[in-house]
């Protein structure tokens, strides 16, 4: 079974909220930033998600870069749905305690400066640890049929608190 794959610690000394616009309105050899305060932040779907989480999505995709990315903020004990990422995953924790798990594993307990990469097609899921908010980036692979994630079902609180030890 494919698992994904903690690298800890790697530490972030900075971090600035970048937002990549349409590759159109982006002017050539140049940048454009967006301050924090300036990108929404949007309640995560309570169809995928179990607790309170909001979303930020930073970028949207640009040519030469199959990529996205966002940030997650999980309210204590929320976390996603079962969930595929037919391109792959890759996402640091920026604050708080979180957990992880691959689908028939015990689940990970995740931490500041921590990476967690997760390859294409496995089953897994992150979230907020029970007593505090967790706060990921997270940037996801965009697959050539531009479906970045298959949604699946509730992760039940039996697999939530199975912790690896």
């Amino acid at each position: 079974m494919k698992k994904s794959v903690l690298v800890a610690p790697l530490l972030f000394s900075a971090f600035s909220c970048v937002t990549v616009m349409a590759t159109e309105n982006i002017p050539a050899n140049s940048q454009i930033f967006k301050e924090a305060k300036s990108l929404p932040k949007i309640p995560a779907n309570p169809k995928v998600f179990t607790g309170k989480a909001e979303v930020i999505q930073m970028s949207q995709q640009v040519p030469g870069m199959p990529v996205h990315n966002g940030i997650v903020i999980f309210e204590r004990g929320a976390r996603t749905f079962w969930h595929i990422h037919p391109a792959g995953q890759f996402f640091t924790v920026l604050r708080g305690e979180g957990r992880t798990g691959v689908y028939g594993e015990k689940a990970r307990v995740v931490n500041p400066g921590d990476v967690v990469i997760c390859p294409a097609g496995v089953k897994h899921f992150h979230g907020a640890g029970p007593d505090t908010q967790m706060v990921q980036m997270t940037v996801t692979g965009d697959h050539p049929e531009g479906k970045g994630v298959t949604r699946l079902e509730e992760v039940t609180d039996e697999q939530y608190n199975n912790i690896e030890k």
